[in-house]
């Protein structure tokens, strides 16, 4: 979980980095870190690469039930969604630091926690809203694995 936790982090320093200055590259350690999780959640979601070339192409979130409970994994996996599914990003701000507040909050104010049927459907209608906010977001989480 601590892993996790750590890979997460990583990866929203990069959404940070990006979003102030568009240039930067996604590391090696951390797409290999991002891969690790991906294949965790793609085995236990019946999720695949497809996936991730399909937002790469698209620049849109997949909509099929599949990565619904991919993404659900992914945040269920960083503790970010809680047995009742609610979507805790505010709870980053004990772990992040204070130059990541700001986006933290915007994502946190804008979106909550975007209610579905169940579990998969609330991650993803949520993680859409980030997306929305910021769309560099999606980048991260996804065309990122698929390189």
């Amino acid at each position: 979980m601590k892993f996790i936790r750590i890979l997460f982090l990583l990866m929203a320093y990069q959404c940070y980095f990006f979003s102030t200055a568009q240039g930067l590259e996604i590391s090696k350690q951390m797409k290999s870190g991002a891969k690790k999780l991906a294949a965790i959640c793609m085995k236990e979601t019946g999720a695949t690469e497809d996936l991730f070339h399909e937002a790469k192409e698209t620049s849109k979130l997949p909509s099929d039930n599949r990565s619904k409970c991919f993404i659900h994994c992914v945040l269920d996996k960083i503790g970010l969604i809680d047995s009742e599914n609610i979507v805790h990003l505010d709870n980053l701000f004990e772990v992040m630091p204070p130059d990541f507040h700001p986006i933290i909050e915007q994502l946190h104010t804008t979106c909550g926690t975007q209610s579905g049927a169940d579990g998969c459907e609330t991650s993803y209608l949520t993680t859409e809203c980030y997306i929305k906010t910021n769309p560099v977001i999606l980048k991260l989480l996804f065309v990122s694995l698929s390189d």
